[in-house]
C-alpha cells in the first residue's frame, strides 16, 4: 500500500472521531427514505458475504432469524452490527452523540423494517442504507430548524498545541490538517464512497446497493477521492521539500 494512502487512513480514522466530519451532514442531498430490504442485489450481496468472514455470515444469519420473527435474535444481531453501523455513522457525521443517537434510530428502523428484509440477503449493507436513510433525515430536520449554518460549517477540530507534543505530532498535525481539508473538498458521494470501501469493508456492488446507484458510479466516486486525497497529499510534500531547501 502507497505511503500516501496509509497516512489517509490513519488520517480519516482520527477525523472520523472530529466535530469538523459534521459538515458533511448539511450537503447531503434530500432522498424518500426506503427502509425495505434492496432488491437482490442480494444475489450479488449475498455471495460476497457469504464468501468472507464466520463473523459476517453470523451476522446474516441473526438477520435472517430476526426477519422470521425470532425477537430472540435482537441482542445478538445488535451486539454484532451496532459498533458497524455506529462507525459509519461518525465517519460521516464527526459527532459521538448524534451518531449514537442516530444508531438507536437505524436499529428501530431495522425492527420496523425486518419483515421486508430478504433471507440470504447481507445484512450490513442494508443497515447501513437504513442509516444512511437516517442521517439524510436528521439532516432535513437540521435544516429546517436553522440549526446547520449556512454552508454546513461548524467548529475546527480542536488539537493539543504542538509545542507539547513534540516534532513528530507536529508533523502529524500538519498531515491531519491537509487530508481534513481535502476530505472536506470532497462531495458527500464522494466521501460516502469512500468509507464505505475502505472502512467499512464493503464489496463495490454492495456499496452501490447501500448507495442506490451502479457500481460504476461507485468506482467512479472512489477514485476521485482517492485521487483528491492523494494529490493533496503529494502537493504538502512538494511544498515542505520547496521550503527545507531554501
Amino acid at each position: 500500500m502507497p505511503l500516501w494512502s496509509i497516512a489517509v487512513l490513519t488520517v480519516w480514522a482520527a477525523i472520523g472521531d472530529s466535530v469538523a466530519a459534521e459538515a458533511a451532514v448539511a450537503s447531503f442531498p434530500m432522498v424518500q427514505p426506503v427502509d425495505k430490504a434492496l432488491p437482490r442485489a442480494a444475489d450479488a450481496t449475498a455471495e460476497v458475504s457469504q464468501a468472507v468472514d464466520p463473523a459476517r455470515r453470523a451476522l446474516d444469519d441473526a438477520m435472517d432469524r430476526y426477519a422470521r420473527g425470532e425477537d430472540v435474535a435482537f441482542d445478538r444481531l445488535y451486539a454484532m452490527a451496532a459498533p458497524r453501523v455506529r462507525g459509519f455513522l461518525l465517519r460521516m457525521c464527526g459527532n459521538v452523540a448524534l451518531a449514537e443517537d442516530l444508531t438507536q434510530e437505524t436499529f428501530f428502523r431495522v425492527s420496523r423494517a425486518r419483515g421486508s428484509f430478504e433471507e440470504r440477503a447481507a445484512a450490513i449493507p442494508w443497515m447501513l442504507s437504513i442509516a444512511r436513510n437516517a442521517l439524510f433525515d436528521h439532516a432535513r430536520r437540521a435544516r429546517t430548524r436553522g440549526d446547520l449554518p449556512a454552508g454546513g460549517r461548524t467548529s475546527t477540530p480542536q488539537l493539543a498545541d504542538p509545542d507539547t507534543r513534540g516534532d513528530e505530532v507536529l508533523a502529524g498535525r500538519e498531515l491531519f490538517e491537509v487530508v481534513r481539508s481535502a476530505l472536506e473538498r470532497l462531495t458527500v458521494q464522494q466521501r460516502e464512497a469512500f468509507v464505505l470501501l475502505r472502512f467499512e469493508g464493503l464489496s463495490v456492488a454492495e456499496a452501490a446497493v447501500v448507495l442506490g446507484t451502479t457500481p460504476g458510479a461507485v468506482k467512479i466516486r472512489a477514485f476521485r477521492a482517492y485521487e483528491a486525497l492523494r494529490a493533496a497529499i503529494e502537493e504538502s510534500g512538494q511544498i515542505k521539500s520547496r521550503r527545507h531547501a531554501r
